[in-house]
């Protein structure tokens, strides 16, 4: 980076350019307000002034206020000499500049245009108008100037505030669509052409994402690879265990040989979830079909009756009278909804109760599934949903579990356009909540 493109140096000169901008405008406005402008009147300007003082009615002077007496046009003054010290002081200046040379003269006093003096009698004219363009600005209205350098001011400094917090909302854009797993950061590009620090941070940040998106794929590349390899001496194993089994024919190793396809199973599971879920990660395309997801949920409770039997557990449905017919792949919101029902059931006390919840409302479709059970700790409520994360290793590898499933919940459920969240119940009990859109057009 040059230094003429520094983000310092920029900031260093808007701030003079600013305090040269106010000095420039200050010094201008305090010579404008006390112009004042004199030259000999001329013959057809005497005239003017003559016929202004046959025909207009003369104003009534005091020491102040004349400026909002004045009319439109030209204005008639009349005073004796002996008032000089009653009338204003742009009046009476005008006079004794003008006694000083000894003629009449037009002259330009604080806004005001003034044509005199015209003697008759003891009586002394002088036509007034104001000066049209500064018409505005009197006495009592020159607070005006000090709010116009104010809000030029506010004008610089707000251009100045904007050409810095446009790429830093940029960035903060790109870093939450980061954290959510998105790595289309293309709203960067405008700070990219940048050359300053902001410009050479974005391109550091788009380098950073593509490190991390390089290291995640190659991170899901190996799980998938060690999952295949795993499957083939798993089979051998299953094989081998077979053919054990048939041997041992006093089933004098029985228990041996369960021990060993207890494992195998788990193995078999354990690479099964994580194969689903890297297919999950890898393609985002749903078989969609429109089906009746009432019917649907009621249809899968039904294939865990035999777990819930064993644990006593009774259903609370909440559900509406109506079908609510939605575009979903079935196979893929099957796996999810089991994983989050089999949970509950895994976690409930014995004789508890799982309460299930769904609702078409005008921001979609709500589901809801609580049970009685332990509850997860509030700093691990945002963190289940990541793959391997568990609450505790000791309960999730003794039930089974290996983190796996409620990841698969979320992005079948961001799959489908939705959101998961969960949140303990008061008192005891865990719940886990679905927002889906509406897409039954």
């Amino acid at each position: 980076m040059r230094w003429r493109n520094s983000l310092f140096l920029k900031i260093f000169l808007w701030f003079w350019l600013v305090v040269l901008v106010c000095m420039t405008v200050a010094t201008l406005s305090f010579q404008w307000l006390q112009d004042d402008y004199h030259r000999p009147l001329q013959i057809n300007e005497q005239r003017l002034l003559q016929r202004i003082a046959q025909n207009t009615q003369p104003l009534k002077l005091k020491k102040r206020g004349l400026w909002r007496k004045l009319k439109p046009g030209w204005n008639l003054i009349t005073f004796r000499e002996s008032d000089l010290n009653r009338i204003p002081d742009d009046i009476a200046e005008f006079y004794e500049h003008a006694l000083e040379i000894q003629h009449p003269l037009w002259g330009q006093e604080d806004g005001l245009v003034l044509m005199g003096p015209l003697l008759h009698r003891d009586q002394i004219y002088i036509a007034v108008r104001r000066y049209n363009w500064r018409h505005s600005i009197d006495e009592g209205d020159r607070w005006l100037i000090p709010f116009l350098v104010v809000f030029m001011v506010s004008l610089l400094c707000a251009l100045l505030a904007w050409h810095l917090t446009k790429p830093i909302r940029r960035l903060q854009k790109a870093t939450k669509k980061l954290g959510a797993g998105d790595f289309d950061i293309s709203e960067l590009r405008g700070n990219l052409r940048r050359r300053d620090e902001l410009g050479e941070l974005s391109v550091e940040f788009v380098d950073m994402a593509d490190s991390l998106q390089r290291l995640l794929l190659s991170h899901r590349q190996l799980l998938r690879d060690v999952s295949h390899e795993l499957r083939s001496p798993l089979t051998r194993l299953q094989i081998a265990l077979g053919i054990a089994r048939k041997k041992d024919e006093g089933e004098l190793f029985a228990s041996e040989h369960s021990k060993i396809e207890r494992a195998a199973v788990q193995v078999e599971g354990l690479i099964s979830q994580i194969l689903d879920l890297a297919k999950l990660q890898h393609n985002d395309e749903l078989a969609l079909q429109k089906q009746d997801l009432v019917q649907a949920m009621r249809l899968w409770v039904q294939d865990a009756e035999l777990e819930l039997a064993n644990k006593s557990l009774q259903v609370s449905w909440q559900l509406p009278q109506e079908k609510i017919l939605w575009h979903f792949d079935h196979v893929w919101m099957q796996r999810a909804f089991d994983n989050v029902l089999r949970n509950a059931i895994r976690f409930s006390p014995e004789g508890g109760e799982l309460e299930i919840n769904l609702a078409r409302t005008s921001a979609g479709i709500e589901f809801s599934l609580c049970d009685q059970g332990p509850g997860v700790p509030e700093d691990k409520l945002e963190a289940i949903f990541e793959p391997f994360t568990q609450v505790d290793l000791a309960r999730d590898h003794a039930s089974g579990g290996y983190g796996i499933g409620l990841a698969m919940v979320q992005r079948i459920i961001r799959l489908h356009g939705g959101k998961v969240m969960a949140e303990n119940r008061e008192g005891t009990g865990f719940c886990m909540h679905w927002s889906l859109p509406d897409n039954k057009k």
